[in-house]
């Protein structure tokens, strides 16, 4: 094995384990001695790889973003109609929210105390994570639909998030099936005028 693979499988067991400790702990509550122990791995050596926890949590975000976007987008070319869009959707991006909802709870509260280079990291993830849904609804709607693919990707990625934020609030299952459902019987005529 080369060393630069080393390099990567260690980075990526650290990032595994800040993954652990951050959903479990949230953020603020997170030390790098706990990454550092359950790593399995000296606290300096956290630092030869990130400069601070903070440059760790948005380098988990982004390894976490690009893997969920690599797998939305491969479902997402196989769609042929908006209601399997839609059914893909919701049920890639639900799983994402509920595997991940510590993960966005310590972004929603933490992210705005960050330097601004790591903001602006955090706000290209936000931009990537819409991508798969706006090459997929430029696919897929008539050309003279009136609602750019942007701003349509951006209205229902929020719906599922809003629907599926909901019913964890709420202490409600989250049942993704029907969720579809629900989305789709609300937004598909929408999406289906030309």
């Amino acid at each position: 094995m080369k060393n630069e693979d080393l390099v990567q499988d260690k980075r990526r067991e650290i990032l595994d384990a800040a993954e652990l400790v951050f959903t479990t702990r949230g953020f603020t509550a997170a030390r790098m001695d706990d990454i550092a122990d359950t790593a399995g791995v000296a606290k300096g050596t956290l630092y030869l790889y990130f400069s601070s926890k903070q440059e760790l949590f948005v380098s988990l975000l982004e390894e976490r973003t690009q893997e969920y976007v690599n797998t939305l987008s491969g479902w997402l070319e196989h769609a042929h109609s908006l209601s399997e869009f839609i059914h893909i959707s919701v049920k890639l991006r639900g799983q994402l929210f509920v595997k991940n909802q510590r993960l966005a709870e310590s972004m929603s509260h933490s992210v705005p105390d960050f330097p601004k280079d790591l903001q602006r990291r955090v706000w290209d993830l936000r931009r990537a994570l819409e991508q798969p849904t706006k090459d997929a609804l430029a696919r897929l709607l008539p050309r003279d639909f009136p609602v750019a693919p942007p701003k349509a990707a951006a209205m229902v990625n929020g719906a599922i998030d809003y629907v599926v934020a909901g019913c964890i609030f709420h202490g409600e299952p989250v049942v993704l099936n029907d969720i579809a459902q629900d989305l789709e019987y609300v937004l598909l005529p929408g999406l289906s005028q030309g």
